[in-house]
């Protein structure tokens, strides 16, 4: 059910990881639908599991010790419940996961990519997160000039950009966007790698019980990788939205800050690359 985000009140993740905090406010209809439960209960009750995309389950449960990925590379992880989600392990979009995939594109309303570092050869700036009309609104880290110049750090959504923007209802969760690349050295070597951007994760369940974790963080940027070369910009943070009738426990840990740019080491003629945006979390009681 590709739509997106009736009006909503969010806060910046100012922090790297967050507690859990639960807001009271009028339910936008997008947020309270539990759909039907169609396809059954689901359990990770060990080990790595993967899942993407929306899924409708009658529960969901994220076992102690046990991880669930998102399989869906620059897409959402949406579940949405009739019963009672359990959150005692690790959900991730995030490529900071074994096995995740994050955002390798332009992201949406989570934080832009931090700027590649130039190297001889210019580096590439990070990319934007866009609006419902692909107008970039999130703005991505400046590239590192020729001859090493440092990648500019990346931009952070504001509430403003929330409030405008969400009560389209119209767009489809992306994330955090992707980091530039640095700069080659002109000789055939190209810089360090922009890091991926961290996807959404989003719950919509009857009740939740969340004590675990949840990670949405951009990816660092790669470092670079000889002379004369730059290094790659930080991915943008994603975003967390849980939602639901009544929370029975909201003291999990969540993650959504921006990865670091990449490093230049001991090599010469190396610009580092700038820091990805940090995303945003949102926790609605259902009224």
């Amino acid at each position: 059910m590709k739509k997106l985000l009736s009006f909503l009140t969010v806060f910046a993740a100012l922090a790297m990881c967050l507690p859990a905090q639960a807001q009271n406010i009028l339910t936008p209809t997008w947020l309270r639908y539990l759909a039907n439960g169609s396809a059954g209960p689901y359990s990770c009750s060990s080990g790595t599991c993967l899942l993407g995309d929306e899924r409708w389950f009658s529960s969901f449960n994220v076992s102690a010790g046990a991880t669930v990925v998102s399989k869906a590379n620059n897409g959402p992880f949406i579940i949405r419940s009739t019963g009672t989600c359990t959150v005692a392990g690790t959900i991730s979009n995030s490529v900071n996961t074994a096995g995740g995939g994050g955002v390798l594109n332009r992201g949406d309303l989570g934080g832009a990519g931090g700027g590649g570092g130039g190297g001889t050869q210019a580096g590439a700036a990070g990319l934007n997160g866009a609006a419902d009309q692909q107008l970039p609104v999130v703005i991505g880290g400046t590239a590192g000039v020729a001859g090493g110049g440092t990648g500019g750090n990346a931009a952070s959504p504001t509430p403003s950009q929330y409030h405008t923007l969400l009560s389209s209802g119209t767009q489809w969760p992306v994330g955090g966007a992707t980091g530039g690349a640095g700069g080659g050295n002109g000789a055939g070597t190209a810089g360090g790698t922009g890091g991926n951007g961290g996807g959404p994760v989003i719950l919509i369940c009857n009740t939740i019980n969340f004590t675990g974790t949840i990670d949405a963080s951009g990816a660092p940027g790669q470092p670079a990788p000889a002379n004369n070369t730059g290094a790659g910009g930080g991915g943008g943070g994603g975003y967390v939205i849980l939602s639901a009738v009544s929370f029975t426990a909201n003291t999990g840990t969540i993650t959504v800050g921006g990865g670091t740019g990449g490093s230049c080491g001991s090599f010469t003629g190396c610009g580092a690359g700038g820091n990805g945006g940090n995303g945003w979390i949102y926790f609605q009681n259902i009224e």
